[in-house]
C-alpha cells in the first residue's frame, strides 16, 4: 500500500501504521516507515502487509521550521485473497464538477467498496494543479484517504505531468495490469498508438494471454461501441461510426483472450451493450460495453434512434459498483441520488483457454532499441519459453523453414525483421520490426556564442503546421532564453508560437532517446535532421540518435492556439539510462 500526501511547505514524512486489534481502546500505530528528506509531495509505501486485514495509519510530516503536521488516524484493508468476495466501483469523467464528484463518491464509499478505478478524465485540464487539488482531491477525500484508486488517463489529462505525480500506478502507467481477488484489470490509455504492432498492441495481447484470472476487466477511457449523439458523427443529420474507431482495434484481444467486460468513459452519459462478438450481438459468451462517464463532466445524450448493440442508455451522472463472489458477479449502476437504475447478475464469466492452450503470441523485441551504429544483438521472446521462433531479415514472411530463433540475432546492417511463433495449438501472430543502422552524429566544434538559446516569438493562427511558423503568423519579438524550455519565452495567453534555436551539449557519447509532446504543435530537429514531430495528438513520441559528446545543432518549433496554458513534456533519456527534462542540458546561441 502506498500512502501519498502534499504539503504546502518543504517538510519530512513519516507514516506510522499498524493493523487493527481488539480491545485496546484506540489504534495502535506500532510501525513506522519514514524519509527525512524535506520535500513537498510525500509518497511511502507499507511493506510487509498481511493480506485481508484491517489496519490503521496517520501521516505525519515535519517543516523546516519544526512545525508539525499530521492526518486523523484513518483505517484501510489490504488486498483480499483470491477466493473472497470483494467488490469495487467504476468512475469515469469526473472533471470540472466538484459538487457532483463529491456526491458520487460519497455515495460509492457508502458500498464500501475495496478499491476503485477511474477510466480516464479525472480533470478538466491535467496541466492546471488547481484543478487536481480543489476539483478532483478535496471534493473525494473522503474516499481517496481510505479506499485505493486505480486509474488511467483520458485525453483531458493531457499526459501532463501532474497525473504521474498524484497518481501512483505500476510502470510504466500507460498501460498496467493488476489482480485482485480472483480478477485481473488491465488499464490502458487509448490516447497512445494502439493499432497491431504497437507497444501497447502487443503488451496487451501477452498480458491478457499470461492470465490465469477467472474474470478479466478492461479499463480505457474510450469506448469501442457507442450510441452517443455527436461525438463519432452528428446524428441528427449524418452517419455515425458508434463508437471509437481506434479502439476498435483492440477488440480481437478482447475477444480471443476472454475479456469479460470493458469500462470506458470520454462520453458523459451511460450505456451497456449487449455481449458483443464477431460484430454482432450474442446470447453468451461475448463482451460485454460499459460507458460510464457520468462521475461529473456535462452530460451528453445518445443518438435519436437506437443502436443494434444498446442494451440500456441513460443520460445522468452516475457510478458502477460491481460485487464478485467465485463465479458469481452482481452489477449494479447508481445514480447522483442513491437510486438504482441498472442492475443484472451473472453466474459465470466467459470461457476462457489456459495459456498452455493458445497458440502462441506475437514474437516481439526485448528491447526497444531499434537503432544502432555498430551492432546489435535483438532477443526475442513471446508469452511462452515453449514455443518455437522463425524469423527473416529482409522483410519476407517467415515459415518453419525460416531461421529458427536459438540464440540472439546479430545485426550489421539495416533490417527488416519478421518473425513467427508455433507452437501444438498453431501459429500465432506475425511481428515485423525495423532496424536501422546509423552514424554517430560528431559533435561541433567552436561553434557556440553566448550562454541561452535564441527565440523568434510569433502571434497569429496556424493554418497549416506542415508550413514555417515565419510563412503564416507575424513576427513580435525575439530574444534569449536559458534553457531549452518554450515556456520561458514571453508570450500571451494563446495563438502564439515560437522557434527556438541554437547548440545543445550532450555530456556523454552514444545513444540517446528523446521524446515529447505538446500541445498543439511541437517539431524538433538535430543537425537540421528532422527527429520529432507531434501535433494535436498529445502522446509522447520517441526517437533514438547516437550523439558525440559535445555541442549539437537543434531547432524546435511549438505553436499554442486556443489554450491559456503551455502544455508539453519534452525528455531525453541518456546514454548512461538516466531520464531527465531536456531543459537540464547546456544550450548556446549560434555566433
Amino acid at each position: 500500500m502506498t500512502i501519498l500526501w502534499e504539503t504546502t511547505h518543504a517538510a519530512s514524512s513519516m507514516v506510522a501504521f499498524g493493523p487493527s486489534e481488539f480491545n485496546t481502546g484506540k489504534a495502535v500505530l506500532s510501525q513506522r516507515i519514514q524519509d527525512t528528506g524535506m520535500k513537498y509531495m510525500h509518497e511511502l509505501t507499507l511493506g510487509s502487509l498481511s493480506p485481508e486485514t484491517n489496519y490503521f495509519y496517520q501521516v505525519l510530516s515535519v517543516t523546516e521550521a519544526g512545525d508539525t503536521i499530521q492526518s486523523d488516524v484513518i483505517p484501510f484493508q489490504t488486498a483480499v485473497k483470491e477466493d473472497t468476495p470483494f467488490a469495487f466501483t467504476v468512475f469515469s469523467d469526473s472533471q470540472n464538477n466538484p459538487t457532483v464528484w463529491s456526491k458520487i463518491t460519497g455515495n460509492a464509499n457508502e458500498e464500501r467498496p475495496n478499491f476503485a478505478v477511474h477510466a480516464g478524465d479525472l480533470v478538466g485540464l491535467g496541466y492546471r494543479k488547481s484543478e487536481w487539488v480543489n476539483e478532483f482531491f478535496a471534493p473525494a477525500k473522503h474516499f481517496m484517504k481510505q479506499i485505493p484508486i486505480f486509474s488511467t488517463l483520458g485525453n483531458h489529462e493531457h499526459d501532463a505531468s501532474y497525473y504521474y505525480q498524484y497518481m501512483k500506478n505500476p510502470e510504466p502507467e500507460h498501460y498496467y495490469t493488476f489482480r485482485y481477488g480472483n480478477a485481473a484489470f488491465f488499464m490502458i490509455d487509448t490516447d497512445q498508438y494502439q493499432e497491431p504492432g504497437t507497444a501497447m498492441y502487443h503488451w496487451l495481447e501477452r498480458a491478457l494471454a499470461e492470465s490465469t484470472a477467472t474474470w478479466k476487466f478492461v479499463v480505457q477511457h474510450h469506448p469501442p461501441y457507442s450510441s452517443e449523439e455527436n461525438d463519432y458523427g452528428n446524428t441528427l443529420f449524418e452517419s455515425s461510426l458508434q463508437g471509437d474507431d481506434e479502439a476498435r482495434f483492440l477488440v480481437p484481444l478482447y475477444e480471443k483472450y476472454g475479456v469479460d467486460m470493458v469500462f470506458s468513459g470520454h462520453l458523459h452519459m451511460y450505456e451497456r451493450t449487449w455481449p458483443i462478438l464477431d460484430g454482432k450481438v450474442v446470447e453468451r459468451d461475448g463482451v460485454r460495453y460499459y460507458i460510464l462517464g457520468g462521475s461529473g463532466g456535462g452530460l451528453e445524450k445518445a443518438a435519436p434512434n437506437r443502436v443494434w448493440f444498446t442494451n440500456k442508455v441513460r443520460t445522468l451522472h452516475h457510478y458502477a459498483y460491481i460485487a464478485i463472489n467465485g463465479d458469481h458477479l452482481q452489477y449494479h449502476a447508481i445514480d447522483l441520488e442513491g437510486n438504482l437504475f441498472d442492475h443484472f447478475s451473472l453466474t459465470g464469466p466467459r470461457p476462457k483457454k489456459s495459456p498452455s492452450q493458445l497458440v502462441p503470441t506475437t514474437p516481439v523485441p526485448l528491447s526497444n532499441q531499434r537503432k544502432f551504429t555498430d551492432g546489435l544483438l535483438v532477443e526475442l521472446e513471446t508469452a511462452s519459453p515453449q514455443d518455437d521462433i522463425f524469423y527473416t531479415l529482409d522483410g519476407s514472411a517467415p515459415n518453419r523453414k525460416s531461421n529458427k530463433y536459438t540464440a540472439p540475432i546479430e545485426l550489421k546492417e539495416n533490417s527488416e525483421l519478421n518473425a513467427v511463433a508455433y507452437n501444438k495449438n498453431g501459429v500465432g501472430p506475425q511481428g515485423s520490426f525495423v532496424f536501422k543502422k546509423t552514424p554517430l552524429y560528431p559533435a561541433v566544434k567552436n561553434a557556440q556564442g553566448k550562454s541561452g538559446a535564441d527565440y523568434i516569438y510569433y502571434t497569429g493562427k496556424l493554418k497549416d503546421p506542415t508550413k514555417p511558423l515565419a510563412d503564416q503568423l507575424e513576427i513580435a519579438g525575439q530574444g534569449t532564453i536559458p534553457k531549452l524550455d518554450w515556456n520561458l519565452v514571453p508570450h500571451k495567453s494563446y495563438d502564439w508560437g515560437t522557434e527556438i534555436r541554437g547548440y545543445i551539449e550532450v555530456p556523454e557519447s552514444g545513444r540517446y532517446v528523446f521524446g515529447g509532446h505538446a500541445y498543439q504543435l511541437f517539431t524538433f530537429y538535430l543537425h537540421d535532421e528532422l527527429l520529432l514531430s507531434e501535433y494535436n495528438r498529445e502522446v509522447s513520441v520517441t526517437e533514438e540518435i547516437y550523439l558525440e559528446a559535445g555541442l549539437h545543432p537543434f531547432r524546435l518549433v511549438y505553436h499554442l492556439p486556443d489554450r491559456y496554458d503551455t502544455y508539453g513534456r519534452f525528455d531525453v533519456v541518456t546514454p548512461s539510462g538516466k531520464k531527465i527534462p531536456v531543459s537540464q542540458l547546456n544550450v548556446f546561441a549560434e555566433k
